[in-house]
């Protein structure tokens, strides 16, 4: 249950009528949606500043900010007993290299290594190293499709399946093997580490965050958008967006955060159900971990969101 808060009328007013309020405890000065909707759509004004939100470590600014505008009894949708939903990664697995009289020629992948502390728990491990990185036994490594690499961009691993991610003729055009088949192929920019950025499990069914590569501007100036391939389609060309990342489920439904024409939203159920903001961050600037979004078992959704110089906590009820 919605706790009742003592500004209920001034609430009431700021959701209802879209105009430019001062929101007593906050900073910011913001014009609301007129469409919000009670126990539905809100989006709080926070003291937050872009030099928190672009800190190594933000989540404590944001936790804090949180806290205090609890105590200032706003009328948070989320309660704070509802368990989130976690989401369900894909597990990164390193490759295995083995070369011919213990030299640096002739080397070969012939394996891949995963994590002992952080593995798939139907994956058989053999002999660990030091670094506590260990031999897959089962499932068997694929070595045909790692040798037709030219590119190898990395391998992920869930149940019994390992993924292999690369390049076979050394150009743009990057494949994703299951195993030993192909089930995906896409022009993909090779960004600092690889061409995904995000390997996820969701409703069942692996999804791929991925740098498509729309172009050249210059030899130099690539043109990106980040995309989703899941369950055998692209999300930005099924849903006609700019840019896809943050897929996610909730009662059989999928969601994700949208790009179009320069601003960010989000997008669930074959339709967008938030506004248009300038950004919605959804990783840290040297990690994939999301960044702060979540879903909790109720089905409230809760995001930080940026609009020109300001940013709000946003909640979406997507019952």
């Amino acid at each position: 249950m919605i706790p009742k808060p003592k500004l209920v009328g001034l609430m009431a007013l700021v959701l209802f009528t879209g105009c430019v309020f001062t929101i007593p405890g906050g900073s910011n000065t913001t014009t609301l949606p007129a469409n919000n909707k009670p126990n539905i759509y809100q989006e709080i004004p926070t003291r937050l500043t872009s030099e928190e939100v672009n800190d190594f470590d933000p989540a404590k600014a944001v936790e804090k900010e949180i806290r205090r505008l609890r105590k200032k009894e706003y009328a948070f949708f989320h309660d704070q007993a509802s368990p989130a939903i976690p989401r369900t990664p894909l597990y990164y697995l390193q490759s295995a290299v083995t070369c011919e009289n213990d030299t640096k020629e002739a080397c070969a992948i012939t394996g891949a290594r995963v994590y002992k502390n952080n593995k798939p728990e139907e994956y058989s491990i053999g002999a660990c190293g030091e670094d506590d990185w260990c031999d897959v036994i089962d499932p068997s490594f694929p070595k045909d499709v790692a040798g037709r690499m030219t590119q190898l961009a990395g391998f992920y691993g869930f149940g019994k399946e390992i993924y292999t991610i690369g390049s076979i003729s050394g150009n743009d055009e990057y494949t994703i093997f299951q195993n030993e088949k192909e089930i995906f192929s896409h022009p993909m920019y090779f960004g600092a580490e690889s061409v995904i950025e995000e390997g996820a499990m969701v409703s069942g069914s692996p999804a791929f965050t991925f740098y498509d590569l729309k172009g050249w501007e210059n030899e130099n100036r690539p043109i990106v958008r980040r995309n989703i391939w899941h369950n055998g389609e692209t999300l930005n060309e099924r849903y006609g967006v700019d840019g896809s990342s943050y897929l996610f489920s909730f009662k059989e439904k999928i969601g994700f955060v949208a790009e179009k024409d320069e601003k960010t939203f989000f997008f669930f159920n074959g339709q967008k159900i938030s506004e248009d903001f300038d950004e919605i961050r959804t990783h840290g600037c040297c990690t994939i971990f999301p960044y702060p979004i979540s879903l909790d078992d109720s089905g409230i959704l809760s995001f930080l969101a940026r609009r020109q110089k300001s940013y709000f906590w946003v909640e979406i009820n997507l019952n």
